[in-house]
C-alpha cells in the first residue's frame, strides 16, 4: 500500500547500495564521489579512487547484498519483499515476547497495534536500514526475556549475535550490549557460564568488524564518523524553534562542521593509500566530539535549563508522528493526536512494568536508556523506528490495565428482595 506513495530512496541510501556492491564484488571498498561525508570536496585527482569502507556497518549491506544489491529494478522489488516478510516476522515475535512477559490478550493487543501502526511501514520500501534493525530489536527482547526467565547457556549465546547483529546494523544500538552483560553478570545462578555465553556470542560478529575498524581507521571504533556529527547539531542548540536545516546554516556550526577539512589526506595520499579517507573520517569524529562536548559543557555551565529543555524536546521528538511520513498530508492532525495518545500510553506501560519487575521492567529500562541516549544527540523521527514495536507493546499493556481497572471499578448493586439478594 506504501509503494505508490514512497520513493524507495533517500540520502543515506547510496552509502548502503556502495557497501552492499562492495561485497558482492567479494571485498568492502567503496569509490571516493565528488563530495564526502564531512562536506569535503574530494580533489579532482582523488574522485572515484577506491577506498576502504568503515562508515557503513555491514548489517544492512549483508541484506541488501543478498538480495541483490539494491540497484533499480528487481533488486529494489527484491528487498521491498524482503522488508514486507521482515516487518511481518517482527509483529509475529513481538506478540509472542507480550505473550511471555503479560497475558495473551494483551499480547493479542500488542500484536494488532504493531501490525496497524503506520510508521515503520513507511520503511519497508525505503531502501534504509530500520526495517532490518526493527526486527533485530524485538529478536532481542524476545531472546533477552527467555533468557531471564531461565534460558539455557545457548540462549544466552543466541542473545549475544542477535545484540551484534542489531549494533552491526544500528550502530546507536551499541548502548544494548553493556546492558545484556549487565544483566548476565547479575543473573541469580550459573552467572559465569552464560556471562561467557554472551560474550562469545558478541564477540563472534565484533571482533572481526572492530578488527577491520582497527587496520582501516587506525583505531577499532564502531563506525568512522557520525557520533560526532549528531553531538554537534545537539550541542549548537537543536530543538522546537530550531531546526537541524537551521543549525546546520548557522555560521557558528559551519565553522565547527568544517573545521576538520583542515584534516583532510591530500590527493596523492588518497591515490596510493585506501586507508586514507578512512583514517581522515576518524580524526574527523573525534574532533567535531570534542567540540561539541566542550560546547556541551559550557552551555550547561550559562544556561542549564535551556540544554535540559532541548534534550527534553528532542526526547519526544523521538517518538513523533514525522512529517514526512504522513500520505495523504491532511492526516497529520489525526496521526499527530495518535502520537500523544501513544506516547502517554507507553510511558503508563513502562510505569506498570517497573512496578512488577522482572524482565519487562528491563526492557522499559531499555526504552527509556535508548530515548535519552538519542536526546542528546540529534534526532530524526525515524530514528525511534527500530525501538517502535517495543514502545507499542508497552501502550498495549496500559490499555489492557486500564480496561481491567475500568471493568473491576464497575459493581453492580445487590437488590435485598424478600429476604434473598
Amino acid at each position: 500500500m506504501y509503494v505508490p506513495f514512497a520513493g524507495h530512496r533517500l540520502g543515506d541510501t547510496g552509502s548502503y547500495v556502495a557497501a552492499a556492491k562492495a561485497m558482492l564484488h567479494g571485498g568492502y571498498t567503496t569509490r571516493l564521489g565528488a563530495v564526502d561525508i564531512t562536506g569535503l570536496r574530494i580533489p579532482r585527482g582523488a574522485v572515484g579512487v577506491p577506498q576502504y569502507d568503515t562508515y557503513r556497518t555491514p548489517g544492512y549491506p549483508l541484506l541488501l547484498a543478498l538480495t541483490g544489491g539494491g540497484g533499480a529494478g528487481w533488486p529494489t522489488d527484491t528487498i521491498i519483499a524482503a522488508q514486507a516478510l521482515l516487518a511481518g516476522a517482527t509483529t509475529l515475535l513481538l506478540t509472542l515476547l507480550a505473550r511471555r512477559l503479560w497475558s495473551t490478550h494483551t499480547a493479542l493487543l500488542a500484536g494488532a497495534m504493531t501490525a496497524l501502526d503506520p510508521f515503520p511501514k513507511h520503511y519497508v520500501t525505503r531502501i534504509l536500514s530500520e526495517t532490518l534493525a526493527g526486527f533485530l530489536a524485538v529478536a532481542v527482547a524476545y531472546l533477552f526475556v527467555r533468557c531471564r526467565q531461565g534460558g539455557s547457556w545457548r540462549w544466552w549465546t543466541a542473545l549475544g549475535l542477535a545484540s551484534a547483529a542489531l549494533t552491526l546494523t544500528r550502530p546507536l544500538f551499541a548502548v544494548v550490549l553493556p546492558l545484556v552483560l549487565l544483566a548476565a553478570a547479575l543473573s541469580p545462578r550459573d552467572r559465569l557460564r552464560r556471562f561467557g555465553a554472551l560474550a562469545a556470542g558478541i564477540a563472534v560478529l565484533m571482533i572481526p568488524w572492530l578488527g577491520w575498524t582497527g587496520t582501516t581507521a587506525g583505531r577499532p571504533v564502531l563506525t568512522s564518523f557520525g557520533e560526532g556529527w549528531n553531538l554537534l547539531l545537539a550541542a549548537h542548540g537543536e530543538g522546537l524553534h530550531r531546526t537541524a536545516e537551521q543549525v546546520e546554516s548557522d555560521p557558528s556550526f559551519r565553522r565547527d562542521f568544517d573545521s576538520v577539512h583542515r584534516l583532510a589526506p591530500s590527493a596523492q595520499a588518497l591515490r596510493v593509500d585506501r586507508n586514507a579517507q578512512a583514517r581522515y573520517l576518524r580524526r574527523a569524529d573525534d574532533e567535531q566530539r570534542r567540540l561539541a562536548t566542550d560546547r556541551y559543557l559550557h552551555r550547561l555551565r550559562v544556561e542549564p535549563l535551556a540544554v535540559g529543555w532541548e534534550i527534553l524536546y528532542r526526547s519526544y521528538f523521538l517518538w513523533e508522528a514525522h512529517e514526512d511520513w504522513v500520505q495523504p498530508g491532511w492526516l497529520l492532525p489525526f496521526l499527530r493526536a495518535l502520537d500523544w495518545i501513544s506516547l502517554m500510553l507507553a510511558a503508563g506501560g513502562v510505569v506498570l512494568a517497573a512496578r512488577a519487575g522482572g524482565p519487562a521492567r528491563e526492557l522499559g529500562l531499555f526504552l527509556v536508556v535508548f530515548t535519552f541516549v538519542n536526546g542528546i544527540h540529534h534526532v530524526e523521527a525515524r530514528y525511534g523506528v527500530p525501538a517502535r514495536s517495543l514502545y507499542v507493546a508497552f501502550a498495549a499493556l496500559a490499555l489492557v490495565r486500564a480496561s481491567l481497572s475500568a471493568r473491576s471499578g464497575i459493581k453492580t448493586p445487590a437488590t435485598r428482595i424478600g429476604g434473598v439478594t
